[in-house]
């Protein structure tokens, strides 16, 4: 049993969203309020106020992601090296992972294979550049419908990611 923070309400725990990053697993919002409107103008507010403090603390901020870096240079091989021991301790989990939603997922796999074996093959070349925010990267193809494998906006990683569904603001 878990308390929504929304509506205040207590509630089992299959009412509620699985979030591994809570300590109890779940996400703090019940299903029913993660739906709602509201819930989702709470969350654009707070991603503009973000926006605005990063826009007025570019200086602060870049100066302090820079003297993380100088105190550990090596924190990212860490995480790597980290990452690398979870992830061959854990390969069952992955690959269980991995084909329960190739399973759960065949059309965006099909559309995924087949624009990776066109890139492969040189029939279409990735460009050296994000679409959206120009940033020169190797970016990811994003698909607006997965029955047109070949038909992808190619956008770097942090807007793919805000592109993802996961992460819309409705």
């Amino acid at each position: 049993m878990k308390e929504c923070r929304c509506c205040k309400q207590t509630k089992t725990d299959n009412e509620f969203y699985k979030r591994a990053r809570n300590l109890d697993g779940l996400y703090s919002y019940c299903k029913e309020c993660t739906l709602k409107k509201d819930y989702y103008d709470k969350r654009e507010h707070v991603l503009k106020i973000a926006a605005v403090y990063r826009d007025k603390n570019k200086q602060n901020i870049s100066r302090r992601e820079a003297e993380r870096r100088l105190k550990d240079p090596e924190r990212f091989e860490k995480d790597k090296l980290k990452h690398l021991k979870w992830s061959q301790k854990n390969r069952y989990r992955l690959n269980e992972w991995q084909r329960n939603w190739y399973q759960n997922n065949k059309e965006k796999r099909r559309a995924h294979v087949v624009l990776s074996r066109a890139i492969g093959s040189g029939k279409i070349m990735r460009p050296n550049e994000c679409s959206e925010c120009k940033k020169q990267c190797k970016p990811d193809g994003h698909h607006l419908d997965y029955n047109k494998p070949l038909e992808v906006v190619w956008i770097c990683r942090a807007c793919h990611s805000r592109k993802s569904p996961r992460t819309v603001i409705r």
